[in-house]
């Protein structure tokens, strides 16, 4: 029961400060665009699994484009949580496209379309 409480009082640390990285040390428009939606951590706490999401802001706003954005700065991005946690070691991260507000809305207008 313990550890499942430390891990989610990591988990929710490391999605914060993701979100502030993300929004403050980066002058990337698809890195601006991101939300983080969930952190997942795995049992030994060496991955961390980060789901996103982004809102589009033109045509070239796609989920390659802002997946290879977050990869390109997978070192910088770890880099800067590093002096932002006070761990011994920081998870290496790994960027998940999260399609869960493209399926709520996929339904909510099957729904729409039924009544």
């Amino acid at each position: 029961m313990a550890n499942s409480k430390v891990a989610a009082r990591k988990e929710s640390q490391i999605l914060r400060e993701l979100t502030l990285i993300l929004n403050r040390e980066f002058q990337n428009d698809y890195l601006n665009a991101v939300t983080i939606s969930e952190v997942r951590l795995s049992r030994d706490n060496s991955i961390a699994k980060v789901f996103y999401s982004f809102i589009p802001y033109g045509e070239s706003f796609t989920p390659k484009h802002v997946e290879h954005a977050l990869n390109d700065a997978h070192k910088t991005i770890r880099m800067h949580l590093a002096s932002k946690l006070k761990v011994r070691s920081v998870p290496d991260l790994v960027f998940v496209y999260d399609t869960s507000l493209q399926n709520a809305n996929r339904i909510e207008e099957i729904l729409k379309t039924i009544s």
